[in-house]
């Protein structure tokens, strides 16, 4: 195998060429079996600064695409003049149509160049990911979603999202459902902002309650909470709130890891058939998806109180900082314990 991911990236490939997605990328695609990497991106950025470059001076009148003509540019020309020398205005339906059909070629081209962006940022992110590739494929109407939501983000930051969200759907079909492409596709910045923000404060899909002097620190307010619930991002945030309940993954003893992002809580006790209980704001499906798109901080502040909070409870409790290597297992380094009285 030449690098961690060529069989993610085969995967990429072949579901992108059957489905006839990221067309602009399709003449690299057989290439790719044969040849590095690195051998191909040059040409195909090149083809996609040239794209680029022609959407740009047929959006600013520059340039047209004739009807039945090939993909030849031509300069545009339709201004007539009286006896006198003077422009008038005039109404040519021909100019009209060859100007609509101009804006429909740039629109589409325009696309195709947003989704062969998104597919080289998956193509990145998978060359470096060692999982092994899952034997599902992904769904059709995944895709095609996928396809036409990448096609309208123009801008690097968005790009780079659509592309984690391919990346991570190779990965594992089903990671991210189309309700959650729906929800990305009308996601404004400043609600992006406050999604990252809260992310900090999430352990195993949850927020915990009574933590209110760490998150209005951070500026999360029960009004923000409230509104990132209207949103479809948490749950239980109303007055009552929801009650989680942890039970041992092992039968002999209790222990229970919490990941939460880079770092994970281990807790132990030697009675298998002890409960931890905690009061919470829950994640919804969609928020839980949401997440996993971003790399955020934990707040170790807040990380910490909630371990020592299980500690008082009579666990044992550590943390340490956690890398995830598959949707599975991961390795966790630098542990501490946690001391109730700490």
């Amino acid at each position: 195998m030449d690098y961690p991911g060529e069989k993610l990236l085969l995967k990429l490939w072949e579901t992108l060429a059957e489905k006839g997605v990221g067309s602009l990328l399709a003449p690299w695609q057989e290439k790719r079996l044969s040849r590095a990497r690195t051998e191909i991106r040059r040409e195909e950025l090149l083809v996609i600064a040239q794209a680029e470059k022609e959407v740009e001076s047929i959006k600013s009148g520059k340039s047209v695409y004739p009807i039945n003509d090939g993909v030849k540019l031509l300069t545009t020309a339709f201004e007539k003049s009286d006896e006198k020398g003077r422009i008038e205005p005039t109404i040519e339906l021909s100019h009209f149509a060859v100007k609509a059909s101009s804006i429909e070629v740039s629109e589409s081209v325009r696309k195709e160049v947003n989704v062969a962006k998104a597919v080289m940022i998956a193509e990145d992110i998978l060359a470096q990911d060692a999982q092994e590739s899952s034997n599902k494929p992904i769904e059709d109407d995944w895709l095609f979603s996928w396809r036409e939501n990448a096609g309208r983000v123009s801008t690097d930051e968005l790009q780079d999202l659509w592309g984690r969200v391919l990346a991570g759907e190779v990965k594992q079909p089903g990671t991210y459902s189309i309700r959650t492409l729906e929800f990305l596709k009308s996601l404004s910045k400043a609600e992006a902002e406050l999604i990252s923000k809260a992310a900090g404060y999430v352990i195993a899909d949850r927020i915990y309650r009574n933590k209110e002097e760490f998150l209005e620190k951070d500026g999360l307010n029960f009004t923000q909470l409230l509104f990132l619930q209207d949103i479809g991002i948490l749950s239980g945030v109303e007055a009552l709130g929801i009650n989680t309940i942890y039970k041992s993954i092992e039968p002999d003893r209790y222990f229970k890891p919490l990941v939460a992002n880079s770092k994970i809580m281990l807790l132990e006790h030697e009675d298998s058939s002890k409960e931890v209980k905690a009061e919470i704001y829950l994640l919804t499906r969609v928020g839980a998806e949401v997440l996993r798109l971003a790399s955020f901080r934990v707040n170790q502040e807040y990380f910490e109180s909630v371990a020592k909070d299980f500690a008082t409870k009579g666990f044992k409790v550590k943390v340490a900082d956690w890398v995830q290597h598959t949707s599975e297992s991961g390795q966790l380094f630098n542990a501490v314990d946690i001391a109730a009285n700490a």
